[in-house]
């Protein structure tokens, strides 16, 4: 049986260059809408979009290989879990595929890649992130910068540039584009945490200037923020007013119980 290397064309060893220029050059020949959005190209299609969703993710590519080493055939969908840089997986998709790209709301894998030219940020996203998942960290802030003049107001372009500065030890600009990110966050509705990106502008700060660091840290220790709906903080509060009443009923009940004791201590 074909496996995803055989359907694009390539071989294992394959860059991402090679990678992209053969899922542009099959796109052609499967595209549902060159063939009167025929039910049997839609679904060749849908295959190639799943084979470069996997090959153009090193983790997966990872584990798509091992398997194959073993079944030596089509591999069932590989799932890499990773750690969300938004306050939910939803919101990485999101940003993933829209924000600063002109695409519909309603966008998936499959509906972006459905229009051949406005994949390209996706594309230069997914290059971006292949080349920083390989440690080749400068080339992959080259990438990063580019697709942040892009889209500027896309937080994992800002986010993964940061990284990737950090990874150079460039720290002014790591410390420039993390918080660049969280302005970004803070403005969204609702506004987005970003926990995970507080915490390391926090050590990109502290191993940018480790002795500043632990002078400012004494004199004013970071403070991670959230920023909380309106619905949140109502929670919050009601929660904080539920633990009240029920610590002045607990120290209520325990006087009363104390009482006879003191009665029996003055007889």
């Amino acid at each position: 049986m074909m496996n995803y290397y055989d359907l694009l064309g390539i071989d294992p060893q394959s860059s991402f260059d090679t990678l992209k220029k053969a899922y542009y050059k099959k796109a052609k020949t499967c595209h549902p809408d060159l063939f009167g959005n025929s039910l049997e190209k839609k679904q060749e299609f849908q295959l190639l979009v799943e084979a470069f969703n996997v090959l153009s993710n090193a983790e997966k590519r990872k584990i798509y290989d091992e398997r194959l080493q073993v079944k030596n055939s089509v591999v069932e969908q590989v799932t890499v879990v990773e750690p969300t840089i938004m306050d939910s997986d939803v919101d990485d998709t999101l940003e993933e595929l829209i924000v600063g790209n002109d695409i519909p709301e309603n966008a998936t894998l499959l509906t972006l890649f459905l229009d051949l030219e406005r994949t390209k940020v996706f594309m230069t996203w997914r290059e971006a992130k292949y080349f920083y998942s390989i440690k080749r960290y400068r080339t992959a802030m080259q990438t990063f910068t580019r697709l942040v003049r892009m889209s500027p107001t896309n937080i994992l372009y800002r986010v993964y540039l940061a990284r990737s500065y950090v990874h150079l030890k460039e720290w002014g600009r790591a410390k420039y584009h993390y918080r660049t990110a969280l302005e970004l966050g803070r403005k969204r509705k609702p506004p987005q945490r970003l926990i995970r990106v507080q915490k390391e502008l926090d050590n990109a700060c502290k191993k940018h200037h480790p002795i500043l660091y632990k002078i400012q840290q004494f004199f004013n220790p970071t403070e991670i923020k959230e920023y909380l709906t309106p619905d949140e903080i109502a929670i919050r509060e009601t929660n904080r007013a539920i633990a009240r009443i029920l610590r002045e009923q607990a120290r209520e009940e325990q006087l009363t119980s104390q009482q006879p004791q003191n009665r029996k201590m003055l007889r």
